[in-house]
């Protein structure tokens, strides 16, 4: 009588016959003719050649290899944001594998990487200017006094001598009201600029010395 191995190795699929690994069928005990027990969703076949970044995946009687993505991160084209990959497969048109910088960038179909948005630098700007924080009445008008030898009443006839109407009315009402002081105020941010003509890099010292206050 011819023995037998009691086991064979055999190829395990998933339920969309992608290459698993390799387990083992046992003889049939209740037969000796050789025949063996394959589990579930495996099959009798030479294990297929590792390829890195593919997957194997059964057709017919053939091994065919696709892409596989899987766990790698991409990146929407779109917005930038991490894009889970859940399914073996060509990656789509809209995503890519070049990290995204930050919100000052864009994707370029053309250049085929991201690349700096036009508005870039008022992006920055206008960032920097929100996250700054606020000064209270005491922190701005102390910090304008020491710094520019202005108090508040030079800075409404300041206003008074460079602006009118509703820009008048409005920054007028913001220097004797406002409890708290915020660059993100474009009014405020027109004023020191084009009023008291203070460049960005004046502001932001001033705004941080005035924080010690």
């Amino acid at each position: 009588m011819k023995d037998y191995a009691p086991t064979i190795p055999v190829c395990q699929l998933d339920e969309k016959n992608y290459f698993v690994g390799i387990t083992t069928a046992d003889l049939d005990p209740l037969e000796n003719n050789g025949h063996y027990l394959i589990p579930r969703l495996c099959i009798q076949a030479e294990e297929p050649t590792f390829k890195k970044g593919f997957i194997a995946q059964r057709t017919g009687d053939n091994w065919q290899y696709i892409e596989d993505h899987r766990g790698e991160t991409v990146y929407s084209k779109e917005t930038g944001e991490v894009i889970a990959i859940d399914e073996p497969g060509v990656l789509p048109a809209i995503v890519t594998t070049t990290p995204y910088p930050d919100i000052y960038h864009q994707w370029s179909e053309k250049a085929n990487s991201w690349v700096e948005k036009a508005d870039a630098a008022q992006l920055r700007l206008q960032n920097k200017r929100n996250t700054v924080g606020t000064l209270s009445r005491m922190q701005m008008f102390s910090q304008l006094e020491i710094s520019l030898g202005k108090n508040k009443e030079a800075l409404v006839e300041a206003a008074e001598n460079a602006l009118s109407g509703v820009e008048l009315i409005k920054i007028r009402n913001y220097i004797l009201e406002t409890q708290t002081f915020s660059l993100g105020n474009d009014n405020w941010w027109t004023f020191l600029t084009d009023v008291l003509h203070l460049d960005e890099k004046q502001i932001f010292n001033f705004w941080n010395e005035a924080i010690q206050i």
